[in-house]
């Protein structure tokens, strides 16, 4: 048990029990349908589908998409595993993209060309999946553009993004599908779950039915294609609606906690941090610098394990997994390099910040 963890957010017991008193007598669904409603509020969202993971979400959102066995679906090689696992849920094979260093997140240039390679074989990929990483969201307009010139669809992994923007929209809402994660460590939590959002009513249809076990709407069982299990619990929905009420106070306290590490550790030799691009508006979901040293990462990671802070990596890409070596990838090195130098410190608590930056500054 760290004493300092990477990021967390305690129960609120209180007002979890208070949101819960407030449907007795009701149908458990009518939590998971305000849980709906308030995220189609915050979002704008014309469609909102809460789920129980956001891997979940990806899976239906992809085979919304038409993904399917033999299909390509292109997606950044920089990224937690499930943005890429549901691909092959299909029986489609991803075709991984390094990252650019503005942002960190899927190179357009190198978009591109995977898309052109692809298109000189007669296979179009079926979909692109961006991913906005530690809440930095991707260069969306040049995505966008290569996209809507090969009329291929987006999907997009707002996981880590929920609160950030893109010229001044909202990340999850710039594709034709987004996805949301209420996993433990994330900004907002459902201690559990996920969520599906989009603008277009067959796609929302569609997921509905699957996620809950394509069961026909007729006064008995009855199944004319596979479904899943995918629907988020009520009390998972109870949490994520208390939680909600807060979106606006943790971003910025996110934002808080990255600009006091990077003022704490503004005189450390070799320490860079990753600045927001014009029209880039990031929840800084984790506080995330890099080492020009990487050989200082160890000695950092030794230092923090016997203070009890708890940290990781920067993703380790997915063309370096062992399960995933064996798909096709255009790297151009800076994922590789991102894994190599990067951290990612406690970012959960501003008040934890000094302790965690003194203890790194007694490495030299």
């Amino acid at each position: 048990m760290y004493k300092i963890p990477l990021s967390s957010t305690p129960i609120n017991t209180t007002g979890l029990a208070d949101i819960l008193r407030a449907y007795e007598g009701q149908s458990v669904m009518k939590i998971v349908e305000d849980f709906e409603t308030s995220l189609r509020k915050y979002t704008g969202a014309k469609y909102v589908l809460a789920l129980n993971s956001g891997t979940a979400a990806i899976h239906l959102a992809l085979k919304a998409l038409g993904v399917g066995p033999g299909d390509t679906v292109v997606a950044p090689t920089f990224t937690y595993v499930a943005t890429v696992s549901p691909i092959l849920y299909l029986g489609a094979t991803p075709i991984l993209i390094d990252s650019e260093p503005t942002t960190w997140n899927i190179s357009p240039e190198l978009l591109e060309t995977a898309i052109k390679e692809h298109l000189r074989k007669k296979s179009k990929p079926r979909c692109v999946i961006v991913v906005h990483n530690y809440g930095m969201p991707c260069k969306m307009g040049e995505i966008r553009e290569v996209c809507d010139r090969h009329a291929i669809p987006i999907l997009e992994d707002a996981a880590e993004a929920i609160g950030s923007r893109y010229q001044g929209s909202l990340a999850g809402t710039l594709g034709q599908i987004g996805i949301f994660s209420f996993n433990n460590n994330k900004i907002i939590t459902a201690y559990g779950g996920g969520a599906l959002i989009t603008e277009n009513e067959e796609i929302y249809r569609k997921t509905l039915f699957w996620a809950t076990q394509s069961k026909e709407d007729k006064p008995y069982y009855e199944h004319t294609d596979i479904g899943f299990n995918y629907r988020i619990s009520p009390l998972n929905a109870a949490a994520g609606l208390l939680e909600l009420k807060e979106i606006d106070s943790r971003v910025a306290e996110r934002r808080r906690i990255f600009d006091r590490y990077r003022e704490i550790l503004a005189n450390r030799s070799g320490t860079t941090w990753l600045e927001e691009p014009g029209g880039h508006f990031s929840n800084r979901w984790l506080s995330t610098p890099l080492f020009s040293n990487p050989l200082k990462i160890n000695e950092i990671m030794a230092k923090m394990n016997r203070n009890g802070i708890e940290y990781r990596r920067l993703w380790n890409p997915m063309h370096l997994q062992p399960y995933y070596q064996k798909y096709p990838a255009i790297v151009n090195g800076y994922a590789e390099k991102l894994f190599q130098e990067g951290l990612c410190l406690p970012s959960g608590n501003l008040a934890d910040v000094s302790h965690v930056a003194s203890v790194m500054n007694q490495i030299s």
